[in-house]
């Protein structure tokens, strides 16, 4: 009999050099995950069943296609390591496809955020202070595109000169962003973090509240604003490969989605479509 969490934490421990600080932190959360569902496992008695007991405990939960889709797919690559190390017989997910589920991508029009800007320095004492800090970090990441992650650990010293450098937390990707100065007013320049950035439930929660006091009652949460950013470029004509640079992407086709969505973009295309009628 071999426990099945001690062996996948050793493949994780294992390749811990090579993972990124965020991924490394997902696939243990994914593992936490599984505990919640089943809290002993031996690796004999991972089947089918397991499987689809999983998928059916996800969904009692209230959890997203796009989350069902994220925990299958490190599921089925830690069954794959499995077989590989002689654990399992067997990967049970091995035939399984597991279709991408792509979520629409939401974000604030630009004319939303000039209004949740300009309400929050008009209205700045009608929120608290944790309100305060959740807003202003939010914001940044709509002028910056920064990840809650790289938001989260931002130091002042990454602004050189009003210019963002630093290596992302989720890919180690080098980014430069020039900051614009809507977002330079947001910064804390007193301490040597940036901004003051609490955990992501509480950040979202904060987020969330004191946005309805400046009048917003979207659904916001950290990764919103990184969607702004990128269909905000868009709108404003920023080339594609400059987008995906300043966002870090390695694959160009990972930009081409918010482009999407930005009605600005399909509004000022459809200019194009003129005939004599």
């Amino acid at each position: 009999m071999s426990d099945f969490y001690k062996e996948v934490i050793a493949i994780v421990e294992r390749k811990s050099t090579e993972l990124s600080r965020f991924t490394y932190s997902t696939y243990m959360g994914h593992i936490r995950k599984l505990r919640i569902f089943r809290p002993k496992l031996d690796c004999q008695d991972i089947d089918q069943n397991f499987v689809s007991g999983y998928i059916e405990f996800m969904h009692s939960r209230g959890n997203s296609p796009g989350t069902i889709h994220r925990s299958l797919s490190i599921l089925k690559m830690f069954l794959a390591e499995l077989v590989k190390n002689c654990r399992i017989p067997f990967n049970p997910m091995q035939n399984q496809v597991l279709r991408r589920y792509r979520s629409r991508r939401e974000f604030l029009e630009i004319s939303e955020l000039e209004s949740l800007y300009q309400n929050f320095w008009r209205y700045f004492d009608a929120v608290t202070v944790s309100e305060r800090e959740a807003l202003r970090a939010f914001l940044f990441s709509c002028f910056t595109g920064l990840r809650y992650s790289d938001l989260k650990g931002l130091k002042t010293r990454d602004m050189l000169n009003g210019k963002i450098r630093l290596c992302t937390q989720k890919t180690n990707t080098l980014v430069y962003i020039p900051v614009p100065a809507p977002a330079l007013r947001l910064v804390n320049g007193a301490n040597d973090l940036a901004l003051h950035v609490v955990n992501n439930s509480t950040f979202n929660k904060n987020l969330r509240s004191g946005a309805k006091k400046l009048g917003c009652h979207r659904h916001l949460h950290a990764h919103l604003a990184r969607h702004t950013f990128a269909t905000s470029c868009i709108s404003f004509g920023i080339p594609l490969e400059v987008v995906s640079k300043l966002l870090g992407h390695a694959n160009l086709q990972t930009t081409l989605i918010y482009a999407r969505y930005s009605n600005s973009v399909i509004d000022r295309e459809m200019q194009k479509f003129k005939i004599n009628a």
